[in-house]
């Protein structure tokens, strides 16, 4: 009987030492998000400029259809060079972003000096480091990666309504839009080269934050 305590509370879903430690960071990564609101604001924003050219053109693209009609090949490539404009947009976007929150992630807390209260907090400054270093490298990839897919199946809902009755094959569009592949091909390059490859960089702009007394961008 012990034996079977002790086993429970020793195993990870139990553990006293593990949980506060999770629990402290899933709040950390929360605060962050409720204080820096372009973490999803910025690619947002992108999107919605990018879908208002997208509907532009797509009124253009009818007129020239209309014109002189392409083939099926040509349609497709036309199409096809906006979804990769809209994921190539947010993902710079996101950039940015991330760059501009690193800078700024430590640097504005002692400048209004809400560090003083975070210090006050059971928080060690390991996890509340961790947990600024997960925005740009994590947070940030996982949001843009949202954003763009949905961005790109409004893409494919709009120009199956705006192009209806224009000659281009509405069935083919929808079939040859993997949404699932390029989804994986999607997450894949946010997570490797938006996230691990640019990790050195965030923690670099992140000490960068800690150590410069004013202007941290220069």
């Amino acid at each position: 009987m012990n034996t079977q305590s002790d086993a429970i509370a020793g195993s990870p879903m139990q553990s006293p030492e593990s949980m506060p430690a999770a629990r402290a960071m899933y709040w950390s990564i929360r605060r962050e998000l409720w204080e820096n609101r372009s973490i999803y604001i910025g690619p947002l924003a992108a999107a919605v400029v990018f879908l208002f050219g997208f509907v532009i053109n797509m009124f253009a693209m009818r007129r020239h259809i209309a014109a002189s009609p392409l083939d099926p090949a040509q349609q497709h490539d036309l199409l096809a060079n906006g979804y990769e404009l809209s994921g190539a947009l947010i993902m710079g976007t996101a950039l940015i972003v991330g760059v501009f929150y690193s800078l700024d992630a430590l640097y504005g807390e002692r400048r209004d000096r809400s560090i003083l209260f975070w210090k006050s907090l059971p928080i060690s400054d390991l996890t509340t480091v961790l947990s600024k270093l997960t925005i740009p490298i994590l947070i940030l990839p996982l949001v843009s990666f949202v954003i763009s897919l949905a961005t790109q199946f409004v893409m494919l809902v709009l120009s199956s309504l705006i192009l209806q009755g224009s000659g281009v094959n509405i069935t083919a569009l929808w079939s040859e839009a993997s949404f699932f592949h390029v989804s994986v091909v999607l997450l894949y390059h946010l997570l490797t080269v938006h996230g691990l490859w640019y990790a050195p960089l965030y923690g670099w702009l992140l000490m960068v934050s800690a150590w410069a007394r004013r202007a941290p961008f220069i």
